[in-house]
């Protein structure tokens, strides 16, 4: 696994973590002694359709069901 070394400094003036490969580290030292690790992980293709269905899951409507007829709804606001 490479890494790379930086300052505190140049942490604040850049997005380094960006510019980083799947699997490489970074290393942040501050001058107090302080040091930080950051490793970019990928976790692979992510499919929104797939997360959206997740959540809708997770999250339980709170209220029956409401049926609405979108076309009615929307003569009545142009009249």
């Amino acid at each position: 696994m490479a890494q790379k070394h930086i300052s505190g400094r140049q942490l604040r003036h850049g997005s380094p973590e960006e510019s980083l490969s799947p699997g490489e580290s970074l290393t942040v030292r501050k001058r107090g002694g302080k040091e930080f690790q950051l490793t970019r992980t990928d976790s692979g293709k992510r499919d929104i359709n797939a997360q959206m269905d997740q959540l809708f899951k997770d999250i339980p409507p709170e209220a029956p069901r409401v049926k609405t007829d979108l076309v009615r709804v929307l003569l009545e606001d142009r009249e």
